[in-house]
């Protein structure tokens, strides 16, 4: 009846913290087989990915996980087609559901995502590079080298559009690193012309030039033309132009206008026509101006006619027609004036709706969190009632058992010891066992041999005095139990059986360790094939160790905070049962020394448990048994 009440007072335990404790986890399921492709052919042909996102039936809102991946991937293949995003909504769905959860790359793509959206519609750049930089916190813990350039790249666009050349170089030169782990040609020709770019605003213009010749370089190779024009060739002849070598900076600019024809851009017709009117080239100058004239981009046909004016003006003949270019510049100038009015109004607005969504969320999360502590408060009332009413029932219990506990508890306190005996035996036998091997290993060690060949006797002798001391027990339960009820006997015959399960359970968990340590990769192969670790590859082993054993080095560290990380690392070895000759190799010291740290661990341990520690057992037992 009492044992029954105890499991009582146990079940309502794990009720009150299962009730209390979100513990539902959720695994990613596998990618629809649409989301998939579209996701692996996203960075070759982002194109093909967008098609087949929006020929694709969406995924219903109640699958989560299917319908938040397919709201970035929409948006990232939008973004890489250059589809202008008409709100992030859909950016906003995924990053809301994936914040949520342990996965890395998809937040790194949702921040990267946000920011694209911010700093190119919404023109705020401030919050472009927060939502860039948590991304870029979130991606070093993945191997998607492809995002983390791209997310790299953008945080020293911000940074070089304002003139913080360092911190703009700093960030080119990461995603420089991201696109040679990636080893796609076209992202490290862009990172190296954005480094070139880098130094053109510091000036150091000869760096500049290198950098932007060896992005040239790549792309060719690569024979990216979309790579080559507008951009890289471009950039490279506005250099030249600056340092007024307007003849190499013409054959740039030519270079990048015919590389491309199929996808010409009248910026080029403007950049070489700026270079023939700084030449003097007039007529040249005028057919290229007139060329970029033409575009439908205002900002190119504004730059035309600015440029068409300066070329006619000093020509009296031409007169008029300068006079006519400066009108149409000034009217593309009141046109831009009046478009960046309006994108800041919108964009204050904005801000203001969405500050406003926000502090609405707030509320509404602030009364949930409200009404969930409620509901704690009173499910933990009636769980303290139900134990307060299990308290009352167990004593009067207690009172009427009490002549039957007296008589249980001395032979509880026999069964018990002979249970501990036994069990301690068992695991001599083992340790024995274990000990004769690492003698045989350790062949040659003399100093270590002694140490093991003492504690091995040791362990004999500790089994023999253990042996008596269970057949007097057994003696001592036998004449005090011949005076025993039935139902003594019963108890103790369960008590008897418990305790064995314990023994079963405890070498069941000592042979399950050993079967899984083969399959923990770090763990096999530092036993398999010993050598020095990386500062990495050490952090590996012990966190395996610590999931394997219980926190194993948490709790030595604990215990002992003097303990060094060699100290723990020496226990992490000899927790694997790792030969002395092997641990010298692991450590990169020799034999003796590995005996000599084993040593002062020992003494460390001894000082901190005092009488608690038998002197002559042997550190290795210890640490087994930790």
């Amino acid at each position: 009846m009492l044992l029954s009440n105890k499991y009582i007072v146990c079940i309502w335990g794990i009720l009150l913290v299962l009730s209390c404790t979100n513990t539902h986890t959720e695994s990613s399921p596998t990618l629809l087989p649409e989301l998939a492709q579209a996701e692996n052919c996203m960075y070759a042909y982002p194109d093909s990915a967008l098609h087949i996102l929006e020929k694709m039936t969406p995924p219903k809102v109640t699958d989560k996980y299917q319908y938040a991946t397919w709201c970035l991937l929409v948006s990232q293949a939008k973004i890489k087609n250059y589809v202008e995003l008409e709100s992030d909504s859909l950016i906003s769905i995924g990053y809301k559901y994936f914040q949520q959860k342990e996965n890395p790359q998809r937040k790194a793509l949702a921040g990267y995502l946000e920011g694209i959206y911010y700093n190119d519609e919404k023109h705020d750049a401030e919050t472009a590079l927060k939502c860039y930089l948590e991304a870029a916190t979130e991606i070093e813990k993945t191997e998607d080298y492809q995002l983390a350039h791209l997310i790299h790249a953008e945080i020293g666009h911000i940074y070089a559009y304002r003139s913080l050349v360092d911190y703009a170089t700093s960030a080119y030169q990461k995603a420089y690193d991201f696109a040679k782990l990636s080893n796609n040609k076209r992202y490290i020709a862009l990172s190296l012309s954005y480094i070139g770019r880098a130094y053109s605003i510091k000036p150091d213009m000869d760096k500049a030039i290198d950098y932007y010749e060896a992005a040239i370089k790549i792309a060719k190779e690569a024979d990216d033309k979309q790579l080559l024009t507008p951009g890289i060739l471009n950039e490279l002849a506005s250099v030249h132009v600056r340092i007024q070598n307007n003849k190499q900076a013409l054959i740039y600019a030519l270079e990048a206008l015919h590389t491309n024809k199929e996808n010409e851009s009248l910026q080029n017709y403007l950049t070489v026509g700026n270079i023939y009117r700084q030449l003097k080239i007039n007529d040249s100058a005028q057919y290229y101006l007139d060329r970029a004239a033409t575009s439908d981009n205002i900002y190119t046909a504004c730059g035309a006619y600015q440029s068409l004016y300066y070329l006619n003006r000093t020509i009296p003949q031409n007169y008029a027609k300068a006079m006519t270019y400066c009108d149409k510049f000034y009217t593309y100038i009141d046109s831009i004036t009046k478009i960046k009015h309006g994108k800041e109004i919108i964009a204050m607005k904005e801000k203001y709706d969405h500050e406003k969504l926000l502090n609405e969320k707030k509320t509404l999360q602030i009364e949930n969190e409200q009404i969930i502590r409620n509901n704690l408060y009173i499910l933990l009332f009636i769980v303290i009632v139900i134990a307060c009413l299990i308290f009352l029932y167990q004593r009067k219990l207690i009172q009427k058992e009490r002549t039957i506990q007296m008589q249980e508890e001395q032979l509880r306190i026999y069964s018990l010891q002979i249970h501990e005996n036994e069990m301690q035996m068992a695991q001599n036998r083992v340790h024995i066992m274990q000990l004769s091997e690492q003698l045989a290993a350790n062949e040659g060690l003399h100093e270590t041999m002694m140490e093991q060949q003492n504690g091995l006797n040791e362990l004999k002798k500790r089994n023999e005095n253990l042996q008596k001391e269970t057949i007097l027990l057994q003696q001592n339960m036998a004449e005090y139990s011949q005076n025993m009820q039935g139902k003594l006997k019963t108890q103790l015959t369960s008590f008897d059986a418990i305790a064995e399960e314990n023994s079963r359970l405890r070498n069941r968990e000592e042979f399950l360790c050993k079967l899984l340590i083969p399959y923990i990769k770090p763990l096999d192969s530092l036993i398999k094939s010993p050598k020095q670790l990386t500062i990495v590859q050490w952090a590996e082993v012990e966190e395996n160790i610590n999931k394997l054993y219980n926190n194993f080095t948490l709790r030595l560290k604990e215990q002992f905070p003097s303990f060094t990380n060699n100290d723990l690392q020496v226990c992490c070895l000899i927790k694997l049962r790792i030969s002395v000759s092997n641990m010298a190799e692991i450590l990169n010291i020799s034999p003796a020394s590995v005996s000599k740290r084993k040593q002062r661990i020992k003494e460390q341990i001894i000082k901190e448990l005092g009488d608690s520690f038998d002197k002559s057992q042997l550190i290795d037992i210890w640490i087994w048994e930790y």
